[in-house]
């Protein structure tokens, strides 16, 4: 029996080697999409992030009139929002952000 002893602990650590290279695969695999992701969603410009903000709402099925009693800002200002975040103050691009659960990062 010790002879075969050896050779099961051999078999074991062939098997978790395995396990191993199978989960750093899955992690690079992981860490690829994610990034992929990422970068379907990156902001190329100020209107696109009116346009993506506006489909989140959209999306989410808010009009602009509930979307003003959520962040307290007007209707005419989110309309400028979606079409030209640039017309708008930061803090109300980032007030309807949270709003509709976007999150505003700086990935470098």
């Amino acid at each position: 029996m010790s002879h075969q002893k050896p050779f099961v602990i051999s078999l074991k650590l062939q098997t978790i080697a395995t396990q191993l290279n199978e989960l750093k695969q899955e992690l690079q695999q992981a860490e690829q999409d994610q990034l992929s992701q990422l970068a379907q969603h990156k902001i190329t410009s100020l209107a696109a992030l009116g346009a993506q903000l506006n489909e989140r709402r959209k999306a989410l099925g808010l009009d602009i009139a509930t979307l003003e009693l959520q962040t307290g800002i007007s209707a005419s200002t989110l309309k400028r929002l979606f079409k030209d975040p640039e017309q708008v103050k930061f803090g109300s691009v980032y007030a309807v952000a949270a709003a509709l659960g976007v999150s505003l990062c700086a990935v470098v």
